[in-house]
């Protein structure tokens, strides 16, 4: 009789450890004062021929204090009946509220037929507009069709999808995100940061010539609980062949005061292309350390990378 008293004893102390250990999370009284840990758009091209897709280069604003943000994605996106979901790793976009409209703007006269967009927050569609997919929306600059296509805070806020009643956890941030949505937050920030380096053209890296894309063009590994190991594969426009731009660098997840820190250390490259005028490795930490630190009301914080690469904040 003793054991099973010593054994519940042991049983409830262990239950009240964890759920002490689970963070609560109050939800703002305006769905616009929502903090955003995840900020997505996604784009649906047309079936109608295989002119629907587009080369040219695409780029999104949420706010008049927003520069362009570009969208790339490692492989060969925005084709003929795709679904592209793209992350915007931008340190504009704290709370929902900071999403004033979203302007898309296509460069270039490579036209692109597209019959849904959706707007994401915290993994929760709040915004989308769809399209005849026998006569879809145009973004071009030729044939009586426009470059942008804009929504304006009304429209998104009024689609039906902006309210608790639709989104009623859309407060909540994640407690594991997966290896993959890592790699796509990272491919995200990498497909816009690299339109903005000066004096260069930095692409993904493609099969087509001299091979410059060895697996996907972003790839993590575990190195231990507390270390992601990240490779990017790039190239750099040249005449001639185009020499592969490599990029390893380390994530790397710590605990102040019950604050979760994500840290971007331990960047190398192949070629001398890590500066404040080429690749800023500095930009890319801050960055993407705001966009992933997290602050958890629990008593003890635990935050690590389990084996498959995944991120726990528990």
């Amino acid at each position: 009789m003793k054991k099973s008293l010593v054994f519940l004893s042991f049983f409830a102390a262990a239950q009240v450890s964890l759920i002490a250990q689970q963070p609560s999370f109050t939800r703002p009284a305006n769905i616009n004062d929502v903090p955003v840990y995840r900020l997505q758009v996604a784009f649906t091209t047309a079936n109608t021929n295989n002119d629907a897709g587009t080369d040219s280069k695409v780029y999104v604003q949420l706010n008049s204090t927003m520069r362009a943000y570009y969208l790339d994605l490692g492989i060969d996106d925005r084709e003929r009946n795709q679904i592209n979901v793209y992350d915007v790793v931008e340190p504009s976009v704290r709370f929902i509220r900071d999403i004033q409209h979203l302007n898309i703007t296509k460069v270039g006269n490579d036209g692109w037929a597209i019959t849904k967009v959706e707007l994401r927050v915290n993994g929760h569609k709040i915004f989308e507009k769809t399209y005849s997919a026998t006569s879809p929306h145009i973004i071009d600059g030729n044939e009586g069709h426009q470059p942008v296509l804009n929504f304006t805070s009304s429209q998104l806020r009024n689609g039906g999808l902006w309210t608790y009643a639709k989104v009623p956890n859309i407060h909540v941030p994640p407690l594991l995100i997966s290896k993959a949505d890592l790699m796509k937050m990272v491919e995200g920030f990498v497909g816009n940061y690299i339109r903005y380096i000066p004096n260069e053209t930095v692409n993904w890296g493609d099969r087509d010539g001299v091979n410059t894309l060895f697996g996907p063009a972003v790839e993590a590994s575990f190195r231990n609980r507390q270390t992601l190991t990240f490779d990017l594969d790039l190239q750099v426009a040249r005449t001639g062949p185009n020499p592969e731009l490599d990029i390893d660098f380390d994530l790397v997840v710590s605990c102040t005061n019950g604050r979760v820190l994500i840290s971007v250390e331990n960047a190398r490259a192949n070629i001398n292309f890590l500066s404040t005028t080429k690749f800023n490795v500095a930009k890319m930490k801050l960055d993407l350390s705001n966009y992933l630190n997290r602050s958890f009301n629990v008593p003890v914080c635990n935050a690590h990378f389990r084996t498959d690469g995944s991120l726990s904040f528990l």
